[in-house]
């Protein structure tokens, strides 16, 4: 029913958001690096947003499209972040470093299609052994085989980084392994957090990162109003000011580190900032605005 809607928010959105910071910020400070970093920010964290989904704030309307939102834009970033550098080394005519192992000559987009045709054709694949099972296996051993399916899918996606892969494979192949996926979550947000700690040891820059931060939550405004004209004013509101950032955002920081040593500096205080006004504005907004 929104899939209009979501789907222009993990396409357009993700891309537009990430221009409005990176053009802005890359703008003020004379550095083209604040395009990578506002693509690190893009995404809005999926862990913050299942907080909202056990409550009365959000319609089910705004629940549905928020965690989508949330699900989504997160390999979409991540497929971003890996290909980005590749397109703005060729567009600024600088050096720039990538994870990836493709040649820096190389188009960027054509890399970014690659890598996305790659993603939907290995879902597509684990998508018909997982139906084929369904028909084939005895439901006592369904179970089994999901897991070590799942485990394999895993194994394959984050060791060729194809993280849309793995939003679409949970979109279906949900054996009953929530507990392990939640305490995974945890002790990896947890490990994460140390990690970005032990290299703030050097100092944080505090200027550019409550810059990102802001710059992070003013594109989540005009990007969320601007894709949710058809729904209620209500709804409208507590999506554009859903922007908040997480493990996504720490585990980037963290690949990116040792390619740009600041990268850590910088987008561990926009976290602190965007969570930080999340916060704030919620409480404002619920008690001065959508209450009356």
């Amino acid at each position: 029913q929104h899939l209009k809607i979501i789907l222009s928010a993990v396409t357009v959105g993700v891309f537009l958001k990430a221009l409005f910071i990176g053009s802005i910020l890359s703008w003020l400070f004379h550095d083209p690096f604040f395009f990578l970093l506002g693509i690190m920010v893009a995404q809005i964290d999926p862990l913050s947003v299942s907080k909202l989904m056990h409550g009365t704030r959000l319609s089910a309307k705004a629940k549905t499209i928020l965690a989508s939102w949330a699900s989504f834009d997160d390999p979409i970033t991540v497929i971003l972040c890996l290909y980005a550098p590749i397109l703005l080394a060729q567009i600024t005519g600088s050096e720039w470093l990538s994870l990836t192992d493709i040649d820096k000559n190389a188009n960027g987009i054509q890399g970014y299609l690659d890598v996305f045709l790659f993603n939907l054709g290995f879902a597509g694949l684990v998508f018909l052994i997982w139906k084929l099972s369904k028909k084939q296996l005895a439901n006592r051993l369904l179970r089994s085989s999901h897991i070590a399916l799942l485990g394999g899918s895993i194994a394959v996606t984050v060791s060729q980084l194809w993280m849309l892969s793995v939003a679409l494979i949970g979109l279906f192949l949900r054996p009953p392994i929530d507990l392990f996926i939640e305490k995974a979550i945890q002790w990896s947000l947890r490990m994460a957090a140390i990690l970005l700690g032990v290299l703030l040891v050097s100092g944080v820059n505090l200027l550019y990162g409550v810059a990102l931060g802001i710059a992070a939550f003013t594109a989540q405004i005009l990007v969320g109003m601007l894709l949710t004209r058809g729904l209620v004013g209500k709804d409208r509101i507590h999506i554009a000011f859903a922007q908040q950032n997480g493990i996504t955002a720490i585990i980037l920081s963290l690949l990116f580190e040792p390619l740009y040593p600041r990268t850590v500096s910088i987008i561990a205080p926009a976290i602190l900032v965007i969570n930080t006004i999340h916060a704030v504005s919620t409480q404002l907004l619920d008690r001065f605005v959508l209450q009356k």
